[in-house]
């Protein structure tokens, strides 16, 4: 009985750690995919804005790992939304796992701006997500669809698909 408790505790504690883990990859992976990534001019003066959709530990982490930080000349701003229907109309767009079932209202809001738009659920690339997290063998790791990062009018490096799982 005491072996099953102490079992079932570690494997608690473990899946913590890996949800903090998690949070951690997911706001570095943000941050660096700003590197591979070129707006549109129109879009490279002011604040560039990161906005998260339900997920407010991505929210908190992210504000940590980008202050102080530039993408160029740009201060980072991190905003976090609870419904699509508060998103502006930000420069990078992360859409949480459990607000993924909005991906249409975000796509729906973001029409015809240069938000590169990223999920962390299975399926949201073929929703239009540009890039999605999956967990494969037990890590982090990135799908990426460059057609739906250029037609919002972005250029992406081929550093960034080589990092990647590419789908298109």
């Amino acid at each position: 009985m005491y072996r099953r408790i102490i079992i079932l505790t570690i494997l608690l504690f473990l899946s913590f750690r890996l949800i903090g883990q998690e949070e951690n990859y997911i706001s570095l992976y943000l941050l660096n995919f700003t590197r591979y990534v070129e707006w549109p001019a129109e879009k490279r003066t002011g604040t560039f804005i990161i906005e998260v959709l339900g997920h407010a530990s991505v929210y908190e982490k992210l504000k940590e790992v980008v202050s102080g930080k530039k993408v160029g000349n740009q201060p980072i701003e991190v905003r976090n939304y609870m419904t699509a229907k508060e998103i502006g109309k930000p420069h990078m767009m992360f859409v949480g796992h459990w607000r993924s079932r909005e991906m249409s209202q975000v796509l729906d809001k973001l029409e015809g701006e240069s938000t590169l738009i990223i999920a962390e659920k299975e399926g949201m690339i073929d929703q239009g997500a540009a890039i999605n997290f999956i967990i494969k063998d037990g890590k982090i790791n990135f799908e990426f669809k460059e057609t739906h990062a250029r037609q919002r009018g972005l250029s992406v490096s081929s550093r960034l698909a080589r990092m990647g799982i590419v789908l298109d």
